[in-house]
């Protein structure tokens, strides 16, 4: 088939490639209200800075105060999530209903190499929720490390603010819509293909010269409801014209 043959047979089932479409939209928008929970996420960051000190008692930031930061920083990605302090921040924020476990599944732990800042992530249902958690999971960690590590060199830089309302996180109606449009029109048309694959009947010229072989020498145009009224107005009034002059005029027997 060529292209123009293409065109002709989805010309002709048009409809197929439009319904086909309207389904796949319908499809996601009914997945996406009942079944995809929008998740957000707050993020705070804090910076562990612990100066060295020089001969005369003044802080003074030198390479090896840097460099022993960078190394207690993975000790206290792993201080953050424990439940020393996801247990302290359930029982201070019993709103958030949540386990110390369910707690520390919420929150991911990030650190870019050789910086000093500690990147916490909190995803939830409710922004607020999420901001609250990275909050209040900053303080208490800033709390606690000095008891349990006996130093006191860490800094919330950033905090999540919880009056903000960002978009969800894992918003992709849009794609989704494009995609299944883009789905409804190779649907369709792979319909409309399958129809016409299957289909013997010969629907134009074209295709009687091809099945036959032969020139086509005259086409009989098709009439429509219009042209028939006339025809049979035309046949009516002439055969009323031949039975009066047959009635004028009586053959002899």
């Amino acid at each position: 088939m060529e292209l123009r043959e293409y065109l002709r047979v989805i010309k002709q089932r048009w409809w197929i490639p439009l319904l086909t479409v309207v389904c796949c939209l319908a499809i996601v928008y009914a997945y996406n209200a009942l079944y995809t929970q929008p998740v957000y996420e707050a993020s705070a960051d804090l910076i562990v800075n612990q100066p060295g000190i020089t001969d005369e008692g003044e802080q003074m930031v030198n390479q090896n105060s840097i460099n022993t930061n960078l190394m207690l920083i993975n000790t206290y990605r792993q201080i953050i999530t424990s439940e020393a302090i996801t247990g302290y921040v359930v029982r201070n924020h019993p709103e958030l209903n949540l386990t110390p476990q369910e707690l520390s599944s919420k929150v991911t732990i990030n650190t870019m190499k050789d910086t000093q800042v500690i990147n916490l992530t909190a995803q939830d249902s409710s922004y607020e929720r999420a901001a609250v958690i990275v909050n209040s999971m900053s303080h208490v960690f800033i709390d606690r490390v000095t008891t349990i590590m006996n130093v006191n060199n860490v800094s919330v830089l950033n905090e999540a603010d919880t009056s903000s309302s960002p978009d969800p996180v894992n918003n992709h109606a849009a794609f989704l819509y494009l995609f299944s449009v883009a789905l409804g029109l190779l649907l369709g048309c792979g319909i409309i293909f399958l129809m016409s694959y299957l289909d013997d009947s010969v629907t134009s010229e074209q295709e009687i010269e091809q099945v036959l072989g032969l020139t086509l020498l005259g086409n009989i145009h098709k009439a429509k409801r219009q042209d028939l009224k006339h025809v049979d107005a035309d046949v009516i009034q002439e055969s009323q014209t031949v039975n009066m002059r047959n009635v004028s005029n009586p053959k002899e027997i």
